[in-house]
């Protein structure tokens, strides 16, 4: 279970309660409403989009804990934090300058269109068979620019990606902050698209996300394929600490080849105040759970990990193996089966 190469998970965490969040979308410039902004949580399916009038009314059956995200196309994306459910929010929108020049490829930049797309499908979707039956319906949206000195494809986008995955019978959102795959490639020599693909050294990106549910024929066999997608994840992984259940869950952990007691490595605390669990994990761990292997690693002391199993800081917790190879095309919203 060695020289698995560990992927950042960029998931974001806020922890907050109420029944009903509303408010109102406004232009910062004209003060005039935006409509059909989108109003989410970041990395639920919990959310809607405002009406005529600018205004937002989401409907809360159970506590969340995740930051919530204001967006239109042309406009810069809020990102904030509630505290104080009771009061009518008010979010102004600020126009995105940078949406509206043109992006200029630098000259440089020798790969052809198709072949960095189907880099960029294989590293944001992923390699599983869940993966392959997602579509991005807007591709036209993503701007991809090969850097030969850094030996990185870096995406971004002019509107949030937009991803059918009809295994799982979601439609995601995806508004991209940063993507980068590295490479460790000669580039002198011609590539061609399987060499590249097994250069790819890492990958990192960060953003949010918004599921939609689809109603399809196949809706039972895709609630099979949500469980399997969720059985091993790195959101199944943290829930089982916060309940205590890793014993329960089927997962084995293990400090390099030997297999350990996992309180003994794995601390939890809870913080009732805080509606939180403080985590400490001892150096590096690997994990199995049914037959998939992973790894973790805590670049800080302790973390904390709340009710839906989102934890924080995500970018100082590292993950290896199948947890690490889940991307979007197998994915689940903080809310699923709660």
């Amino acid at each position: 279970m060695k020289n698995i190469s560990f992927l950042i998970f960029f998931l974001s965490f806020l922890s907050s309660f109420a029944q009903e969040l509303s408010g109102v979308v406004l232009s910062e410039k004209t003060n005039d409403p935006i409509i059909g902004a989108s109003v989410y949580f970041d990395n639920t399916s919990i959310g809607t989009i405002t009406n005529f009038d600018g205004e937002f009314f989401i409907d809360l059956k159970q506590p969340i804990n995740a930051p919530l995200v204001v967006s239109f196309v042309g406009y810069e994306t809020k990102i904030v934090s509630i505290e104080n459910f009771e009061t009518k929010k008010t979010f102004k929108l600020k126009e995105d300058v940078n949406t509206l020049e043109e992006v200029l490829l630098d000259s440089k930049d020798e790969w052809s269109r198709e072949f960095k797309l189907k880099q960029f499908r294989r590293e944001f979707l992923g390699r599983s068979e869940f993966a392959d039956k997602c579509t991005i319906l807007n591709e036209d949206a993503l701007v991809l620019i090969f850097e030969r000195d850094t030996k990185q494809l870096v995406a971004s986008a002019k509107a949030p990606i937009i991803v059918k995955n009809e295994a799982l019978d979601y439609i995601v959102k995806y508004d991209i902050k940063d993507f980068y795959i590295n490479y460790n490639i000669d580039l002198e020599s011609n590539l061609d698209l399987e060499r590249a693909f097994k250069t790819v050294a890492s990958v990192a990106y960060s953003g949010t996300t918004f599921f939609e549910n689809i109603d399809s024929k196949k809706h039972k066999r895709a609630l099979k394929n949500r469980q399997k997608a969720y059985i091993g994840s790195a959101l199944h992984f943290m829930r089982a600490i916060v309940n205590d259940r890793l014993k329960e869950e089927k997962f084995k952990i293990f400090k390099g080849s030997y297999q350990v007691v996992p309180s003994l490595h794995i601390k939890a605390y809870k913080n009732d105040s805080l509606k939180l669990t403080e985590v400490t994990i001892s150096k590096e761990l690997n994990i199995l759970c049914k037959g998939r292997q992973s790894a973790i690693k805590s670049e800080i002391r302790h973390f904390f990990v709340d009710a839906y199993g989102n934890h924080s800081p995500i970018e100082k917790v590292l993950f290896g193996g199948f947890m690490a190879n889940q991307r979007i095309g197998d994915v689940l919203p903080l809310d699923y089966g709660l």
